[in-house]
C-alpha cells in the first residue's frame, strides 16, 4: 500500500508553521519537496542574495537528509528567479559548487514577479534510495545540448518509470538561431517534447502532466502554443497548468514546457 508521510528537517524555520505546509512529502520512494528558500530560522529572508541561495541550498539539503536522501538522488530540480538576467551567475555559481559534474538533474528555471520576500526559490522532486531504486540521466543527440549548462535534459526514476523532462525551450541540436514569434518557438518546443518521447519509446498517451509557461501570457497567446502542443498530443488528454511568467531562462525564450512521462517499456 502507498505511503504518504510528511517530513521536516531538524530546527525547521519558522515558515512551516506560519503557512500551514509540509517541508517535503514522501509517497513510497519519491520526496516531493517543497520550494525552498533562504529563510533564517524566524522566517525572514536572508538579505544578501548570495548568502540567500546559499541558505536555499542548506534548507534543501537538510530536507533531503531528513526524507533519507542526498543531492544526488535529485531527479527534477525547478527554480524561481525574481530577475534572472541578474541573479542567474550567482546562482550558477552555487550550483556548480554542489553539482560538480555529470549526470546532471533535469532543471527547469523561471523568472516570476513576487517570492513572498525572497528573491530565490528552489523545489524538487527526489528519489529515495533504496536496493531497487535509481536515477537514470539521459541527454539524446536529437535534442539540444542541455548537458554543457549542467543538466540534463531526461531524468528517469527507477523503479516505476516516471521520467522528468528538463523545460523545453526553442532550441535545435545544431543551432543556437530561436524564432522571435511565439508560434514559431512553441513548433521547437514540441518538436523536443516529441524527440523526448521518442527516445523513451513513448508516445503522447504515456504523458502524466504538462506545464506550459508562458511569458506575458494571454489567451491569445496560450492559443498560439495550444496549436502547436494540439499536434504533438493527439487524442490524448494529459493534465497540464499553464502559468504566465515575467521572464524565462534568457529574454529571448517565450515559452517553456516541461513534462512527466510514465515509460512504458525498460530502456536499455
Amino acid at each position: 500500500m502507498s505511503q504518504r508521510n510528511p517530513v521536516f528537517p531538524p530546527n525547521r524555520h519558522a515558515l512551516y508553521e506560519q503557512h500551514g505546509y509540509s517541508a517535503a512529502v514522501r509517497s513510497d520512494d519519491l520526496l516531493f519537496v517543497s520550494g525552498q528558500v533562504g529563510s533564517r530560522e524566524d522566517g525572514s529572508p536572508e538579505p544578501d542574495f548570495e548568502a540567500q541561495v546559499r541558505l536555499a541550498f542548506a534548507n534543501l539539503e537538510a530536507t533531503l537528509l531528513a526524507g533519507g536522501c542526498g543531492f544526488d538522488d535529485i531527479v527534477d530540480v525547478t527554480t524561481f528567479h525574481t530577475d534572472p538576467e541578474k541573479q542567474l551567475d550567482t546562482m550558477m555559481t552555487v550550483k556548480g559548487e554542489i553539482f560538480k559534474g555529470a549526470p546532471y538533474p533535469s532543471w527547469t528555471a523561471l523568472g516570476v514577479n513576487w517570492l513572498a520576500g525572497f528573491d530565490f526559490e528552489i523545489k524538487v522532486v527526489a528519489r529515495i534510495p533504496s536496493q531497487s531504486a535509481s536515477v537514470s540521466r539521459r541527454n539524446p543527440s536529437t535534442m539540444w545540448d542541455m548537458a554543457k549548462g549542467g543538466y540534463s535534459q531526461i531524468s528517469i526514476a527507477e523503479p516505476g518509470h516516471l521520467a522528468f523532462l528538463s523545460g523545453q525551450v526553442a532550441a535545435k541540436p545544431s543551432s543556437d538561431d530561436m524564432p522571435k514569434d511565439l508560434a514559431g518557438q512553441a513548433k521547437l518546443v514540441t518538436a523536443s517534447l516529441a524527440a523526448a518521447l521518442n527516445e523513451m519509446k513513448a508516445s503522447s498517451h504515456d504523458i502524466v502532466m504538462m506545464r506550459v509557461y508562458i511569458v506575458d501570457a494571454t489567451t491569445e497567446a496560450f492559443q498560439q502554443v495550444l496549436t502547436a502542443l494540439r499536434e504533438l498530443l493527439g487524442e490524448s488528454m494529459p493534465s497540464m497548468t499553464t502559468i504566465g511568467v515575467q521572464a524565462l531562462y534568457t529574454p529571448d525564450i517565450k515559452v517553456e514546457i516541461e513534462m512527466v512521462v510514465r515509460v512504458p517499456h525498460r530502456l536499455a
